[in-house]
């Protein structure tokens, strides 16, 4: 699975250039790393033992990691990955092994949209005019 990070501010997907104006590129890529393919809901108030802020302190360190959820505090940010990989075959083997989105999303460590999106995409069809 390759990973592909932004290297400048530039490259940010939007959801994360406020954090990276505010905390740095590094904070960013961070949060990618560790919470990639996610959507993230920050609680109003700070509470070190709820997700987010309990994993954004794991993540970052303990001050870094509470900056950060004040600092969106009462928003829902989604995290990309920034991975790249044809991934429709096993989330089609996960479901038929009984797995729901959710699990796979995190075993594959995508967003449960994207495996949403690919396990209701229509299969491939075959070539009408085969090449001989």
């Amino acid at each position: 699975m390759k990973q592909h990070l932004p290297s400048r501010m530039d490259d940010l997907p939007e959801s994360l250039i406020d954090v990276a104006e505010t905390f740095g590129l590094g904070t960013a890529l961070r949060l990618m790393q560790h919470f990639g393919g996610q959507e993230l809901e920050f609680p109003r108030r700070f509470h070190p033992r709820r997700e987010p802020c309990q994993g954004m302190v794991e993540a970052l360190g303990e001050d870094l990691g509470q900056r950060v959820c004040h600092f969106l505090a009462g928003t829902r940010v989604y995290v990309p990955n920034g991975k790249v990989r044809r991934l429709r075959p096993e989330v089609e083997a996960l479901q038929t092994s009984g797995r729901d989105r959710r699990e796979i999303a995190r075993m594959l460590g995508i967003s449960q949209r994207h495996v949403r999106r690919l396990a209701n995409r229509p299969p491939d069809q075959l070539p009408l005019f085969p090449d001989y």
